[in-house]
C-alpha cells in the first residue's frame, strides 16, 4: 500500500470518529419537555410569535365573533373559504396555522353552524387539490363512472376570512424594546362584498434589545 493511500485512508477514518462523536454529543443533550404550568405562567415567552400568541389570537377572535350581532343573525350553515393572509412580520410565520386554530375553534363551539371549503382557499389556508383531480376521472374509462362525483355538488362559499399579522418594534430604553404584534382579522360576506365581522388584537411584548424577534 503506498503512503498517499495511506494517509487517505486515515483521514477518512478520523473524519468517520469526528461524526460519530458529534452525533454521540448531540443524542447526550438533555432534553425535557416545558410543563402545562410553565406554559400558562408564560416562563419561556419569547420574543417572536409562538404557539401561545397564536392560540391566544384565535380563541380571542373567535369569542368576539361569537358575541357579534352580525355573526350571530347569519341564517342556516354557512361555509367559510380561507383567503389571504398577510405576513408582515419579520419573522417566517406559518399564518394556516392561525386560520387553522380560528376554524377549529369556531366549529367546536358552534356545532352545525360553520363549515370550511377546502375545494378553494388563498394564502391563508390550503386547498385539498384532489378535489380538483378526482373530477378528472369522469373521462377516464380505467375508473367506473358510478364512483366518480358529479357536475354540480361542490358547495361555493359564503363567508370569506381573511387578515393580516404586522409587527413593530420600538426601543423604549437604552436596555429595553417593544415589540408589537397586531392580528386583524375580517369575516366578508361574499354575496354581498360586505364585512360581517372585523377585529384587531394586539400582543405587546417587552424585552431586551438584545432579543431577536425572527
Amino acid at each position: 500500500m503506498t503512503q498517499d493511500l495511506k494517509k487517505g485512508l486515515n483521514k477518512k477514518v478520523w473524519a468517520s470518529c469526528i461524526v460519530g462523536a458529534l452525533i454521540l454529543a448531540g443524542c447526550g443533550q438533555e432534553v425535557s419537555y416545558v410543563s402545562q404550568k410553565d406554559q400558562d405562567s408564560k416562563k419561556y415567552a419569547t420574543a417572536g410569535l409562538d404557539y401561545q400568541d397564536i392560540e391566544y389570537a384565535a380563541k380571542t377572535a373567535v369569542q368576539s365573533m361569537l358575541a357579534s350581532g352580525e355573526m350571530q343573525e347569519l341564517k342556516g350553515k354557512q361555509v367559510i373559504a380561507v383567503s389571504d393572509v398577510l405576513n408582515d412580520t419579520m419573522q417566517h410565520f406559518d399564518t394556516e396555522q392561525l386560520t387553522q386554530m380560528v376554524i377549529q375553534t369556531l366549529t367546536d363551539q358552534v356545532k352545525g353552524k360553520f363549515y370550511v371549503t377546502k375545494a378553494i382557499a388563498g394564502s391563508g389556508g390550503s386547498a385539498d387539490h384532489m378535489i380538483g383531480k378526482v373530477r378528472q376521472l369522469r373521462d377516464d374509462e380505467e375508473f367506473n363512472q358510478e364512483t366518480t362525483q358529479e357536475k354540480g355538488t361542490l358547495r361555493a362559499p359564503d363567508l370569506s376570512l381573511s387578515g393580516k399579522v404586522s409587527q413593530r418594534n420600538a426601543r423604549v430604553s437604552s436596555s429595553k424594546q417593544r415589540i408589537d404584534y397586531i392580528f386583524i382579522l375580517t369575516i366578508t360576506s361574499i354575496k354581498s362584498g360586505l364585512v360581517v365581522w372585523s377585529r384587531e388584537f394586539p400582543i405587546v411584548k417587552l424585552g431586551s434589545n438584545k432579543s431577536v424577534s425572527w
